[in-house]
């Protein structure tokens, strides 16, 4: 039972969120906004992914480089894909923040 409710509710919280984050009238639950703020939340997207490229791409090179600093070897983490969400979420808040003041000057 469980089961189906994650397969059913978070594909349709998922849409929710992209669609509000992009702010694109391709998804379902589109929000009404004008083209500038639907420019500025999909320049944020687009940025904050790159973000998370980046740190992925880095993380691969230290361990193909065997680059990193020892005092961190021991620690290990028991979500380590919640860290690279909240980059996302993060850098996302804060390029949106950027953008918008780039777009209000």
């Amino acid at each position: 039972m469980s089961l189906f409710l994650t397969n059913l509710v978070v594909p349709i919280i998922w849409l929710v969120v992209i669609g509000w984050l992009s702010g694109s009238n391709e998804f379902i639950f589109k929000p009404k906004e004008d083209e500038r703020k639907e420019w500025i939340k999909q320049k944020a997207v687009v940025q904050s992914w790159a973000t998370l490229i980046l740190f992925l791409l880095s993380n691969f090179l230290f361990d193909f480089f065997n680059v990193g600093d020892p005092r961190l070897e021991g620690i290990k983490t028991q979500y380590p894909e919640l860290f690279y969400l909240i980059i996302l979420l993060l850098s996302y808040c804060l390029f949106y923040f950027i953008n918008g003041r780039k777009v209000s000057a």
